[in-house]
């Protein structure tokens, strides 16, 4: 039986079908369908039961996975290991970040990660959707604010201090807020938010606040201020030139925002991957004195134990 051949089912299995296996491995489908196809005659079985909508197991197809899957992982771990312990460790590494934290803060951490390690194939999505880390075969997402709750390990990676920002025509002709409390008679804008509510240092109560823009990019919501259509939570290093070029202001700097936090996610169903543990570690050496990171929040990775 080729290992190969059998590592394939389980990502097909995995993703749930053919086309994200497929896509997740960076091979053609045709290949894909022929090698499992050679895989079922050569153990004189079905495996699939394949339709136009949807791959379903077979009995037998289901005992495969259900002893074989931890095989493969512990063999890709063990090839892993093998790489990230060689002096030039290789093979492909999968991460997604949203697009503003990776043009503004991680593009430096990437390339200065491909220059110490050049055998290392990146592929990085720059997106804020929803991703399935397991389903799509990524091994490392970086998110910024609240994590929901899942499966996936999280690693806190930095704290980005934030302001409220707005236009100084804006509140010349709205008035400036004196306390968070008059954010209420105000536009307020968030992230993908129409409704929020705001918490503030030295105020007991957070505000509920409104307004008519839904956004998931902060450089967007930034040209809005400066088109002086209201007040926006920003990350301070982010409106810092604005402020000095005197177009953008920051208000209720005695009632800043809570801080918002960058974190590492990675799935947990195996051992965690050497090529990860390479790119977090890097990553930590980096960001602690970038200007978005006002604080470092963990130690290298390689200090913890995630079995």
């Amino acid at each position: 039986m080729n290992l190969n051949d059998v590592s394939l089912f389980i990502r097909i299995v995995e993703t749930g079908s053919f086309t994200s296996a497929a896509e997740s491995l960076g091979i053609q489908k045709s290949t894909i369908s022929r090698r499992i196809a050679q895989l079922e005659d050569e153990l004189g079985v079905r495996l699939l039961q394949r339709t136009t909508r949807k791959l379903k197991l077979t009995g037998d197809g289901e005992e495969l996975f259900a002893r074989c899957q931890p095989l493969i992982n512990e063999l890709d771990t063990a090839k892993d290991h093998l790489s990230a312990t060689q002096n030039n460790p290789r093979g492909r590494l999968r991460i997604t970040m949203p697009s503003e934290l990776g043009v503004f803060m991680m593009n430096e951490v990437v390339g200065t990660f491909m220059k110490r390690y050049p055998q290392i194939m990146l592929e990085v999505e720059l997106s804020t959707r929803v991703i399935d880390l397991i389903e799509e075969g990524i091994d490392l997402a970086i998110r910024v604010g609240e994590l929901a709750d899942s499966s996936l390990i999280a690693r806190r990676v930095a704290s980005v201090s934030r302001g409220l920002y707005a236009s100084p025509a804006y509140l010349a002709k709205h008035g400036t807020p004196k306390t968070p409390d008059d954010l209420q008679n105000h536009e307020c804008y968030g992230i993908l938010k129409a409704i929020e509510h705001w918490e503030f240092a030295n105020w007991d109560e957070a505000v509920e606040v409104t307004g008519h823009l839904k956004a998931n990019s902060i450089s967007f919501i930034r040209e809005l201020l400066l088109q002086d259509m209201g007040i926006a939570r920003m990350p301070r290093v982010f409106c810092c030139n604005n402020v000095q070029q005197g177009n953008l202001v920051e208000v209720l700097s005695e009632y800043s925002p809570p801080p918002i936090e960058v974190n590492a996610l990675y799935p947990s169903r195996r051992h965690l991957n050497p090529k990860v543990r390479l790119f977090i570690d890097h990553m930590m050496e980096m960001i602690g004195d970038h200007p978005w990171a006002s604080e470092q929040m963990v130690t290298p990775i390689s200090n913890h134990n995630h079995d």
